[in-house]
């Protein structure tokens, strides 16, 4: 008598199901969190023409058209079914800045975006948007991240499976993830409240964040406290509490370590700026010579270095027995600035800094060093980077 079959579907079905859910709470215990929709910034997103029709705030809806995406008269759809164009590169006309702008959101109530220097170092505001941000219109001195560049240096990484086709912010923030991150919120891991990842893991299914957990938690270096134990935070305007938090925690502890975002993914190499019209230089923030670049005296090569000329002022001020290393946002504007190179208008706690010639940023660098005449006459020289920049060993 032929035997009974079996149906193997259920069994592979359960087995599937049962390695699921070991994986994500061996990650949840062991590992990375992976981050959720329902815990992001676009968990809020309520557009105008959509919400008039009755759909949830943060309904796929608002971003993405359910069947062809057609808004217009070309009838055609757009990329990832956006509701307008992608314009994955443009530093105008970008798919996001249909929501990250001033007059013409639109996100009911609009978005309001300040920078770094305003948000974290209780700086005066100068861009109140994303698309200012980018835009400054002010050249020169202003400056801003040129998305073109993002975008091509993604797509010529191979490995970090970018086309030509995904958007430019997308290299450093997941539009389904990203956190809001102002005010910081530190979060039940010990990590905080974030926006960005690693550009090279925007493919990864389970879509990490970086700074949401501490090196504890994931294994990784997330926040600046984990990568060195050197790192002071900078005062916040006022000079009583500091940055990021607004709080006494000067650790860094609760900032993501973005010297691991922006120098090993984009600038440990050579990379073209379209906005300088050149190469910019590898940076070296090790201690290694086996790293590209110079090493620098702001990164972890400071210890022991001859401080001549470069003496430092508060809450900077054991640098004889401590090697200081810098936070990239603790100088630099990640989207734009009214300044060139990305410095930041409010830095250690001295705002309205105004760079109105390229290289002349003593009121710049003054808000963290005091200078000494020996015959180079610094106080009137005021062309710092003419003799000091990310590669310089030494001060």
């Amino acid at each position: 008598m032929e035997g009974k079959k079996i149906s193997l579907f259920p069994v592979i079905i359960l087995l599937t199901t049962l390695l699921v859910v070991s994986v994500f709470f061996y990650k949840l215990a062991f590992g990375w969190y992976p981050a959720k929709y329902t815990e992001s910034a676009h968990v809020g997103v309520n557009r105008s023409t959509i919400s008039s029709l009755g759909y949830a705030v943060g309904n796929c809806v608002h971003c993405h058209e359910q069947h062809a995406s057609i808004e217009g008269s070309s009838h055609t759809p757009y990329d990832f079914s956006l509701f307008a164009p992608n314009n994955p590169d443009s530093q105008t006309a970008n798919f996001c800045f249909q929501c990250h702008k001033g007059a013409g959101s639109v996100q009911v109530g609009g978005i309001t975006n300040y920078t770094f220097s305003k948000n974290f170092g209780g700086g005066t505001a100068t861009f109140t948007t994303i698309y200012d941000a980018f835009n400054p219109g002010i050249e020169p001195p202003a400056s801003s991240h040129n998305l073109a560049d993002v975008l091509n240096r993604a797509v010529s990484k191979a490995a970090w499976l970018y086309t030509a086709n995904d958007n430019a912010c997308i290299v450093c923030h997941n539009p389904h993830t990203a956190q809001r991150n102002y005010p910081v919120t530190v979060n039940a891991m010990g990590g905080v409240n974030t926006a960005v990842r690693k550009p090279g893991q925007h493919d990864d299914a389970d879509y990490n964040l970086w700074g949401d957990e501490p090196k504890a938690t994931s294994g990784w270096n997330e926040m600046m406290s984990d990568w060195t134990a050197n790192y002071q935070a900078p005062y916040r305007v006022g000079k009583t509490t500091y940055e990021p938090a607004g709080d006494q925690t000067t650790n860094g502890s609760n900032l993501p370590c973005f010297v691991q975002t922006c120098r090993p993914w984009c600038h440990r190499t050579t990379v073209y700026s379209t906005e300088r019209g050149a190469n910019l230089e590898p940076i070296n923030w090790t201690n290694l010579t086996s790293e590209p670049g110079t090493r620098s005296a702001h990164g972890k090569f400071a210890n022991g270095l001859s401080k001549t000329g470069g003496w430092t002022i508060a809450p900077y001020t054991d640098d004889d027995t401590r090697n200081y290393v810098l936070s990239c946002t603790d100088c630099h504007e990640p989207h734009g600035s009214t300044n060139e190179w990305l410095l930041r208008t409010c830095v250690n706690g001295k705002d309205n800094i105004s760079i109105t010639e390229d290289g002349r940023w003593y009121e710049f660098c003054t808000a963290c060093h005091y200078v000494k005449d020996f015959g180079s006459n610094h106080e009137t020289y005021v062309d710092c980077s003419g003799c000091h920049g990310h590669n310089t060993p030494y001060f």
